[in-house]
């Protein structure tokens, strides 16, 4: 070797020329030297050579060199940051940086970097489990002047989540073609980690979802509810189902409704409303129900008149009757002139039996020629209607005297002769239909002239 030494430690890769002139010196020195190379190749850091020949301290430190991200939930994700330092003397050229082991990855390296000495750079290590239990993984990097080397330890657990969704099963009954239904779903983590909800899916024609954002992430007891929709297009039973996909599982809700034709139907409870005699000056009022009774809302599209001294309320142009629901149209005669009137009121909606023409008659009469015995009596709550009932005899039996419930508290009646004896009483009807007992009774005895 031409008069020279040569001592070569393989783990540190570092080598040392000692001149042959300078051995006897060397020689005392050089256990202790070699003793601490070998120190220097037990560490964390990696000692990266220079030309043979010359002494390199370019030695790269990442922090930390063991990660460990604890239990994270499959499908769901955990990061953590890494800092590479250039701990030595001259420039290290990094040419690859890498993550090995399942569900671990690495970020931050875009290409080859060089790191001056005292310079560093932070990367990102990332757990995405895919299975649960235990994953092991490592963070290797390569350089210009050295094949790749293991810098740091991955550890990670990957965890299970204990995902539900209430109801699993959605009913919707018979739905009508252009009128959806809705209702509202709950989705609920009951497990101890955290769960990543990826996606929702609803199938089956007429069957729609919302009201839940994707992607989004569930803690431990958390919920979120969202809403199911069946919008039918024809008449038929449909099924369906709806699910959502989380963490590698997917739990799933069956959807079932029968669509139905759109069927508007708006009766009255009377087509003919008889006033009889009513004296002239005075008014007399009758009531009509109207009621919607098919299985789509019914809209009024117009409501007219026609008929002297008649007039209506409480129905307009535009009103919608939801299925079961009901309007009260309320009729007033006010004769101007004694004699027999007559007329109709034409309701016209989507139903049909459009338009609805509903019958009105009545006499007027003058006072002083026809006697007329008025009631009048105080409003009871919680009450829609009163009918008043005749005889002409003590204590009954009674004649209804108006065919729909009068929503005043008052009533005429000009349907009486002269020199006759008449005994009336009053009840009231509440918003279900259920009628009050008699009133006390009253008689009336109409002057003989």
């Amino acid at each position: 070797m031409n008069g020279a030494y040569k001592a070569n430690d393989r783990r540190s890769n570092l080598f040392l020329r000692i001149e042959a002139k300078q051995a006897s010196r060397v020689a005392g020195i050089l256990p202790a030297l070699l003793a601490f190379i070998g120190l220097l190749g037990t560490s964390g850091c990696i000692g990266f050579a220079g030309k043979p020949g010359a002494i390199s301290n370019g030695t790269l430190h990442v922090t930390p060199n063991a990660v460990n991200f604890g239990s994270v939930g499959v499908g769901s994700s955990a990061s953590q940051n890494l800092i590479v330092s250039n701990h030595g003397s001259a420039k290290v050229t990094l040419t690859k940086v890498s993550a090995e082991g399942s569900g671990f990855a690495i970020t931050g390296f875009s290409g080859p970097t060089v790191l001056a000495p005292g310079k560093s750079m932070q990367l990102t290590a990332a757990f995405n489990p895919v299975s649960p239990g235990q994953q092991n993984g490592s963070i290797a990097i390569t350089t210009a002047s050295q094949a790749s080397q293991v810098v740091a330890s991955l550890t990670g657990m990957g965890g299970t989540s204990a995902l539900s969704m209430t109801p699993s099963a959605v009913g919707f009954g018979k739905v009508s073609v252009g009128s959806p239904s809705t209702q509202t779903l709950r989705l609920a983590n009951e497990g101890n980690e955290s769960v990543a909800i990826k996606s929702v899916t609803a199938t089956g024609n007429g069957f729609s979802e919302s009201g839940l954002s994707t992607p989004q992430t569930l803690t431990p007891n958390q919920s979120v509810t969202f809403t199911v929709e069946f919008d039918p297009k024809g008449a038929g039973e449909e099924t369906g189902t709806i699910s959502v996909t989380a963490s590698g599982a997917t739990i799933a809700a069956n959807l079932n409704g029968v669509g139905v034709a759109s069927s508007a139907q708006l009766v009255p409870s009377t087509t003919s409303v008889p006033f009889g005699n009513v004296a002239v000056g005075t008014t007399a009022t009758q009531q009509v129900t109207l009621t919607s009774s098919g299985n789509t809302s019914v809209d009024i599209s117009s409501v007219s008149l026609a008929g002297s001294g008649y007039t209506f309320s409480g129905v307009a142009a535009h009103t919608v009757l939801a299925p079961d629901q009901s309007a009260i149209l309320k009729i007033d005669f006010d004769p101007k002139t004694s004699g027999t009137a007559s007329g109709t009121v034409t309701i016209s909606s989507n139903a049909p039996n459009s338009p609805l023409i509903i019958h009105l008659s009545g006499d007027g009469t003058q006072k002083s020629q026809q006697p007329s015995v008025t009631l009048n009596w105080g409003s009871v709550s919680e009450v829609v209607g009163y009918f008043v009932y005749r005889s002409s005899k003590s204590s009954g039996p009674y004649t209804k005297l108006n065919a729909q419930a009068d929503s005043g508290t008052s009533y005429t009646d000009s349907s009486v002769a002269k020199g006759d004896t008449y005994y009336y009483v009053v009840t009231s009807v509440n918003a279900e239909n259920v009628q009050s007992t008699y009133s006390k009774q009253i008689s009336v005895t109409i002057p003989a002239q």
